[in-house]
């Protein structure tokens, strides 16, 4: 019996898997950390690059800023949209540090080689940095059902290992709890810990697979769901599900950056 196109699909998704964790147990062979960290980082981005829709730009990472002129902290990769202003002057072969404004980014990913509660709180405290988004207003279509926009961009922390899950599920709990200021709409997406698990966000588009019954879940909104069945497969296909989401969706909104002409002419 021919197997099924989505069988071998499957099989592509663990491939790729493969590669990301190869690449990452290569990484390890430098004795600077920050030589880790980096090729850890370019592994991710030419991961995104190669499977993230056409409109999407990934560059190696550095802030978001709004408007106002607000910053995050150093977000190690950046996705945005294909009509976002780039800033790539000192990122000429890929390989350095740029910025970008956050209305028009989709996504952002902070890498770790091993997560634990330092790094994970690390990572924690850059997604919260992420000034928020305005509200669309008019600036979208008026047919375009577009709901959580104050969510965007994606939010997610990858490492090629990690602590266990149950101990990360934990942790998250305890920073949030130490930190109730932080809304929803800045915390992560998704964390996946390559070969391990993948924890999610659970938001509207999501409804839970059980394996055993056949059934779906639908947990609630805003809670944290562990995966550990097939978790690299499913942490590839909701990551560029969401990327495509967003990509689609930001074809209605009118994105302004007219903002950087005033602020900067309005300098002394």
């Amino acid at each position: 019996m021919a197997q099924n196109f989505f069988d071998r699909l499957r099989d592509y998704y663990k491939k790729v898997a493969e590669v990301l964790r190869g690449e990452a147990e290569a990484a390890s062979v430098f004795a600077n950390t920050t030589d880790i960290g980096i090729s850890r980082e370019l592994a991710y981005a030419e991961f995104l690059k190669q499977h993230a829709p056409s409109k999407c730009n990934v560059f190696l990472g550095g802030f978001l800023f709004d408007q106002d002129g607000a910053e995050s902290k150093q977000l190690d990769i950046i996705i945005t949209t294909d009509t976002t202003p780039s800033f790539n002057f000192h990122n000429k072969d890929g390989s350095g540090k740029s910025f970008s404004p956050v209305e028009g980014t989709l996504g952002v990913v902070s890498v770790k080689s091993t997560l634990n509660r330092a790094e994970l709180f690390d990572a924690l405290g850059g997604l919260a940095s992420i000034p928020p988004t305005r509200d669309l207003g008019r600036r979208v279509n008026p047919s375009l059902k577009l709901r959580n926009y104050d969510d965007w961009p994606m939010k997610i922390v990858y490492a090629t290992s990690g602590i266990a899950p149950n101990t990360v599920l934990m942790h998250l709990n305890e920073y949030y709890v130490t930190h109730p200021e932080i809304p929803l709409s800045r915390r992560p997406d998704f964390i996946h810990v390559a070969g391990s698990y993948f924890i999610a966000r659970i938001k509207e588009d999501m409804n839970m697979h059980q394996l055993n019954t056949g059934s779906y879940e639908a947990p609630n909104m805003g809670t944290y769901h562990l995966i550990t069945t097939d978790s690299d497969v499913q942490a590839i296909v909701w990551t560029l599900y969401r990327l495509q989401v967003y990509a689609s969706a930001s074809t209605h909104i009118h994105f302004q950056y007219d903002f950087i002409i005033n602020k900067i002419n309005c300098l002394d």
